[in-house]
C-alpha cells in the first residue's frame, strides 16, 4: 500500500543539487554525555559487502536519547548500496525519529549524494511534516506500485506517517522485541534511498529454533517481517538479545561477524 507524499515546495526541480551537509554523525545539542553501544558487523557468503550498525545513547537527560548510525556496503543483484544514515531516535524503542542524515549512493548510475530531514510538527493522525534539505535527481526510479518524485530546489517538505522506520534501522529494533508470540509489531517501512513509505508492514515472532552460526549450532529466536508486495525477511536473534543472522529476500543471508571481516569484503566502487 502506497503512502502519498505530498511537496510541499513548488520549486522547480533540478537535476542535482550541490553537496553541502556534513555527515559527521549528528551534531545534536544536549547529547555531550553519550554512551557509545558495540558495533554489529554482517556479512554474507551470498553477495559482496558487509551491513553494520550501531547504538550511541545520551544521558538522562538528552534531548535525543538514542541516535542509531546504520552502514550498508552491499551489492544486491546488479545494484551497489553504500550509504550511511544516522537516526535521532526520540526514546529506546527506536520507532520514532526526529532526524534522519543520509550519506551515499542511492542508485549506481549517479554520483552519491547527500540531505537531512527533520521532523517540523506532528498533527491529527499522527502524520508528522519534515522537511528535508540537500542534493539529490529527479525522475528517480521507483517500483511501479509508487509514485515517483524528486526534491523541489534546495528543499522540500513531505508528510510521512507515524511509526515510519527506514528499512535497514529495523536490525537494530527487532532484537530488542518481545519473545512472544501473541503480539504483532506493527509499523511504516522508509526506502532510505529512494524516501517512499511501505505502510502496513508487521514483524511476528515464530518461537526458537536450531541454527548454524559460524560453525557453531545455536538456539535462537525466530522472528520474521512481513509486508505487500515483498518476500518475508527472516530475523535470528539470541537470549542475550543480539541479532544474529538475517535472511533477505529469500536469497542474502547476513551473520554476525566482525570488523576486520566486513571490511575485506566491503563494495570497492
Amino acid at each position: 500500500m502506497q503512502f502519498n507524499f505530498n511537496l510541499i515546495n513548488n520549486n522547480a526541480m533540478i537535476k542535482k543539487l550541490p553537496l553541502f551537509l556534513s555527515i559527521v554523525c549528528l551534531s545534536l545539542t544536549g547529547f555531550s554525555q553519550e554512551k557509545t553501544e558495540k558495533i554489529y558487523w554482517y556479512t554474507s557468503s551470498d553477495t559482496k559487502g558487509f551491513i553494520s550498525f550501531q547504538k550511541v545513547n545520551g544521558d538522562a537527560n538528552s534531548k535525543v536519547p538514542v541516535i542509531l548510525n546504520t552502514n550498508v556496503n552491499a551489492q544486491f543483484d546488479e545494484e551497489v548500496l553504500n550509504f550511511n544514515l544516522s537516526t535521532a531516535c526520540e526514546s529506546e524503542k527506536m520507532v520514532d525519529a526526529n532526524k534522519f542524515v543520509f550519506k551515499g549512493t542511492i542508485d549506481s548510475n549517479i554520483e552519491p549524494v547527500q540531505f537531512t530531514g527533520t521532523k517540523v510538527k506532528t498533527v491529527k493522525n499522527n502524520i508528522s511534516f519534515w522537511h528535508f534539505d540537500g542534493d539529490f535527481a529527479d525522475e528517480v526510479e521507483t517500483d511501479p506500485d509508487f509514485q515517483s518524485f524528486a526534491f523541489a530546489k534546495y528543499n522540500a517538505t513531505l508528510k510521512i506517517p507515524a511509526r515510519t522506520i527506514p528499512s535497514f534501522n529495523l536490525w537494530a529494533i527487532i532484537p530488542k522485541l518481545p519473545f512472544d508470540r501473541k503480539g504483532t509489531f506493527k509499523f511504516n517501512a522508509l526506502d532510505e534511498t529512494k524516501l517512499y513509505v511501505r505502510k502496513n508492514q508487521t514483524v511476528n515472532y515464530l518461537g526458537t529454533t536450531k541454527t548454524n552460526i559460524n560453525g557453531e549450532q545455536l538456539t535462537l529466536h525466530k522472528f520474521v517481517h512481513q509486508g505487500k508486495g515483498m518476500s518475508p525477511t527472516y530475523f535470528w536473534v539470541s537470549k542475550e538479545r543480539e541479532l544474529m543472522q538475517v535472511l533477505l529476500d529469500d536469497k542474502y543471508t547476513f551473520t554476525i561477524s566482525t570488523k576486520e571481516a566486513a571490511l575485506e569484503t566491503a563494495v570497492v566502487e
